[in-house]
C-alpha cells in the first residue's frame, strides 16, 4: 500500500472514530433521566426577580411565572424568597399545585445574567423573560452540545447539569411558551412589622392564582 494511501486510511479512520466519539456523546444528553423526565421545574432568580419555569413535554408547553422578591403567600404565611432558592421552588409548587420529575434552580447576580447574554445571546437583554424569548427565536444549533456543559458555570449559583440545561435550552427553542406574572392583591409592597422588624411584602391573589394553575393543567 502506498504512504499516501496509508495516511488516508489513518485518516479516515481518525474521522470516523470521532463521529462515533461525538454521536455517542449527544446521545448521552437524550437518554439521561434528566432530559427524558416529562415536567422539570426551574427557577431561575436574579437579583431581585424569580422565574418559575415549567417544561411539560406532554403538551409540548414552557411556562413561566414571574415573582418579584416581596412575593408572600397570605395562605401559607411565608415569603417566596430566601437564601434556599430549592425550598423557594417547592414553596411556589405547593403555591401553583403542580409537581414535577425534577426540580432545578439558578441564582444570578445582575451582572453574571447580561454576561449569560452575552455569551449565548451575542447580546444584551433586559429580563429572563426576554433572555427565554430571544432564546426560542435563536433555536438550539445542532454543535451546542458540544458547550452546554462549559454554559453550567455561567448561570451562577446552581444545581444545573449538562442534561438539565440542555433540555431547558432545546425546549425553550422549540416548545410554545405562555408567560404570567404573578397576580397581586396590591400593586406595590406594603410594609408590615413583626416582632419589631419591618418586612415588604406583596400579597399575591390566590384566587388568579387559581387561573395559571388551570392553564397548566389544562
Amino acid at each position: 500500500m502506498k504512504r499516501s494511501s496509508k495516511v488516508l486510511l489513518t485518516v479516515f479512520f481518525i474521522v470516523i472514530a470521532i463521529v462515533a466519539v461525538g454521536f455517542l456523546y449527544y446521545r448521552s444528553f437524550l437518554s439521561s433521566p434528566d432530559y427524558k423526565a416529562s415536567q422539570v421545574h426551574y427557577l431561575f432568580r436574579v437579583e431581585d426577580e424569580s422565574y418559575f419555569v415549567r417544561i411539560d413535554d406532554t403538551k409540548r408547553m414552557v411556562y413561566i411565572v414571574s415573582f418579584p422578591k416581596e412575593s408572600y403567600d397570605p395562605e401559607r404565611r411565608e415569603s417566596l424568597f430566601s437564601e434556599r432558592p430549592l425550598s423557594d421552588l417547592e414553596k411556589i409548587e405547593n403555591l401553583l399545585q403542580v409537581k414535577a420529575e425534577r426540580a432545578f434552580y439558578s441564582v444570578m447576580s445582575k451582572d453574571e445574567f447580561l454576561k449569560l447574554c452575552h455569551d449565548l445571546l451575542g447580546r444584551q437583554v433586559e429580563s429572563f423573560t426576554d433572555f427565554v424569548k430571544e432564546l426560542s427565536k435563536r433555536k438550539m444549533r445542532f454543535f451546542d452540545f458540544l458547550f452546554v456543559g462549559s454554559w453550567v458555570k455561567d448561570f451562577g449559583f446552581n444545581n444545573l447539569n449538562r442534561f438539565s440545561l440542555y433540555k431547558f435550552l432545546e425546549k425553550a427553542s422549540s416548545y410554545a411558551i405562555d408567560i404570567f406574572e404573578a397576580p397581586t392583591i396590591t400593586k406595590k409592597p406594603v410594609t408590615v412589622k413583626v416582632q419589631g422588624k419591618e418586612y415588604q411584602r406583596l400579597y399575591l391573589d390566590p384566587e388568579k392564582l387559581k387561573v395559571i394553575t388551570e392553564e397548566m393543567k389544562r
